[in-house]
């Protein structure tokens, strides 16, 4: 993901409206591949993506400069969905089931594959992507959040801690027990379905 250039974000910050648009622009697909992990429900999720853009525009005069403008984006895009998915929970409301292999966003525009990928490695893709966030629903939030901030959007160390606002060895040690976990669970549930 490309950084906006510091004059467009000391604009926005500044409440220059077309320069937050922009910020809108270059961050949309970041923000709505977050919300979709978290959400695993498209119409969810793309909901959610444009309430983390109308928080940020809210909050955005808050932000510090003591960290990337991507990082800020994370982090309110992380806890307003873990936010969201604890109120859901509470309300009995939040289904496990509601997401589909081949559902997309196109509001969203989340890249799921490489188009050249044949069918059946788009299919089993979409297939261990949908056992991995299953597994990982009873996750608490952080193990949760590091798996999607590291394994699946492919951030480093420093700037999930940032985003996290965790020490950096908490970060890893949490990775390292939330893939231990999921490593069970899903071995667990490979063992079942062979067992069919």
């Amino acid at each position: 993901m490309e950084e906006l250039d510091l004059q467009e974000v000391k604009k926005a910050v500044s409440g220059d409206r077309q320069a937050f648009d922009r910020v809108i622009t270059a961050y949309k697909r970041t923000v709505a591949s977050v919300c979709l992990k978290y959400m695993r429900n498209n119409e969810e999720a793309c909901d959610m993506a444009q309430e983390v853009f109308c928080k940020a525009y809210e909050k955005i005069g808050s932000f510090k400069f003591d960290s990337k403008l991507s990082t800020w984006l994370y982090r309110v895009a992380v806890n307003m969905c873990i936010n969201r998915l604890d109120a859901l929970k509470r309300r009995k409301y939040y289904e496990t089931d509601s997401i589909s292999a081949d559902e997309s966003c196109d509001k969203a525009a989340v890249d799921v594959a490489d188009s050249r990928e044949g069918q059946d490695v788009l299919a089993e893709k979409n297939q261990l992507r949908e056992c991995v966030m299953e597994a990982m629903e009873n996750f608490e939030p952080a193990e949760r959040s590091v798996v999607i901030l590291r394994d699946i959007e492919g951030i480093d160390y420093d700037e999930i801690s940032r985003i996290l606002k965790i020490p950096l060895g908490s970060v890893k040690s949490k990775l390292s027990r939330a893939r231990e976990k999921l490593k069970q669970k899903l071995v667990r549930k490979m063992g079942e379905k062979n067992e069919l």
